[in-house]
C-alpha cells in the first residue's frame, strides 16, 4: 500500500549546500537571499531566482555544495523583461532541458498587504507587466545565456499567450481577476522535457485539488524570440489539500517531483511527492471533466508551525533534484530563511538536501 503523509516522521536534511552571495552584506544579494524562489543547478553553475527585481542569478560551484561569485543576468537584455515601469519579473520557478534554461513568472494579481493605518485593502495600483513570462535562455557550452525566447507576449495589453488560454478554462477563468493570496491565480514551478512544459499553481486550489498546466509550444527550433502556444490542458492532483510550490525532472525518468505546500498567504506543511510518469506520453485523448491524478509522498519536508515574526519562518520555496553519488538528492531552497541559516560573514544562505527513495 502506497505511503499516506501521515505516515511520515519529519525529514532531516543530510546535505547542506552553501550559497556565498556576496562578502559584504550587498542589498541586492540580501534581498534575493530573503526572497529567494527558484533555482536550478547545470553543471558547475547554479541559477537563482527571486520575486523581486527582473534578473537571474548565476553561481560558480566552488566545491561540493559551495557556490559562490555571483553574477547578474538581466532578463531585459534577452528580451525576457521590460523596464522598471512594467514591474518586478516575480519568478517563481526554473527548469533545466538540454542548453535551455526555462522560467516562469508568477502571472499573478497582487493586494498590498494589510496596514491598520491605510485602511482598506487595496489592489496594487498597477499590475506587473514582467510578471507574465514563460520564456526559456539558451546557453553556450560555458553555461553563458546567448539568446531569448518568450511565449508570444501582447504588449498592449500586458498578458502572454499563457494567461490568454487559461481565460478560455472555465474552472480556472474565474480566478484571473483575484490577487494571488486570495486564492487567484499564482504560478509557482515549472519542469520542461523538449517542447513539454509543465507549470504548477499555488493557486487556485479547487476543492482541495492542485492544479498544474501542461503546455506543448512551437517554435523552439527557430531563431526567432517568440514561441507560440500550441495545446494546453490542465491536469489535477491529489495533494491532500496542499498546492504546488515548485516542480523539478526526475534525471532519466519521465517523473516529476512536486515540492506541495500551503496556498495563499498561509503557514502550513511541505511535503515531496513523487508524480509518475508526468513527462510520459497520453495514452488516449482525455475525456471532458476532471480526472485526478495521484502521486506519491515520500517526504515531509516541513512542519507547518509560522515563524516568529522577525526571525524568519524557513519557507520551502525552490527546488532542484539531482543525483549525486549514487543517491537521488533533492535540494529545498527558502524563502525568509531563519538565522541559522544565513549566518556568517557577509550575504550567504543555505539549501538543504534530503535523499530520496529511488
Amino acid at each position: 500500500m502506497p505511503k499516506q503523509e501521515a505516515d511520515l516522521p519529519l525529514a532531516v536534511p543530510t546535505h547542506q549546500r552553501l550559497l556565498e552571495l556576496s562578502p559584504s552584506k550587498d542589498t541586492e544579494a540580501v534581498e534575493l537571499r530573503q526572497n529567494l524562489s527558484a533555482l536550478v543547478a547545470l553543471d558547475r553553475v547554479l541559477w537563482l531566482g527571486g520575486d523581486e527585481g527582473r534578473s537571474l542569478y548565476r553561481l560558480q560551484r566552488l566545491g561540493d555544495h559551495h557556490y559562490g561569485d555571483l553574477s547578474e543576468v538581466k532578463l531585459r537584455d534577452f528580451g525576457l523583461a521590460a523596464g522598471k515601469d512594467d514591474g518586478e519579473s516575480d519568478l517563481e520557478g526554473l527548469a533545466r532541458d538540454g542548453d535551455r534554461l526555462w522560467l516562469v513568472g508568477s502571472h499573478s494579481l497582487r493586494r498590498r498587504r494589510h496596514d491598520a493605518k491605510a485602511g482598506p485593502l487595496k489592489l496594487h495600483d498597477r499590475q506587473s507587466r514582467n510578471a507574465q513570462v514563460l520564456g526559456c535562455l539558451r546557453l553556450d557550452g560555458q553555461g553563458r545565456p546567448v539568446a531569448g525566447q518568450r511565449l508570444a507576449f501582447d504588449a498592449a495589453e500586458g498578458r502572454d499567450a499563457l494567461t490568454d488560454a487559461l481565460a478560455t478554462d472555465r474552472r480556472i477563468a474565474p480566478f484571473l481577476a483575484i490577487p494571488s493570496k486570495d486564492n487567484g491565480l499564482d504560478i509557482e514551478g515549472i519542469a520542461a522535457r523538449g517542447e513539454r512544459v509543465l507549470v504548477g499553481l499555488r493557486g487556485p486550489v479547487l476543492r482541495g485539488i492542485a492544479l498544474v498546466v501542461d503546455l506543448r509550444l512551437g517554435g523552439l527550433d527557430g531563431d526567432g524570440p517568440t514561441l507560440a502556444l500550441e495545446a494546453h490542458r490542465c491536469r489535477y492532483l491529489s495533494l491532500s489539500g496542499l498546492a504546488v510550490r515548485d516542480l523539478a525532472v526526475v534525471p532519466g525518468s519521465d517523473d516529476v517531483l512536486v515540492l506541495a505546500g500551503p496556498t495563499m498567504d498561509l503557514a502550513g506543511p511541505c511535503y515531496l511527492h513523487r508524480w509518475r510518469h508526468a513527462l510520459g506520453p497520453e495514452d488516449a485523448p482525455r475525456k471532458e471533466g476532471v480526472t485526478l491524478e495521484c502521486t506519491e509522498p515520500l517526504l515531509w519536508v516541513r512542519d507547518g508551525r509560522p515563524g516568529r515574526p522577525g526571525e524568519g519562518s524557513d519557507k520551502p520555496e525552490g527546488l532542484d533534484v539531482q543525483r549525486h553519488g549514487g543517491q537521488l538528492l533533492a535540494w529545498v531552497a527558502y524563502d525568509d530563511p531563519r538565522a541559522a541559516r544565513i549566518e556568517g560573514q557577509g550575504a550567504r544562505t543555505r539549501l538543504d538536501g534530503f535523499v530520496l527513495p529511488d
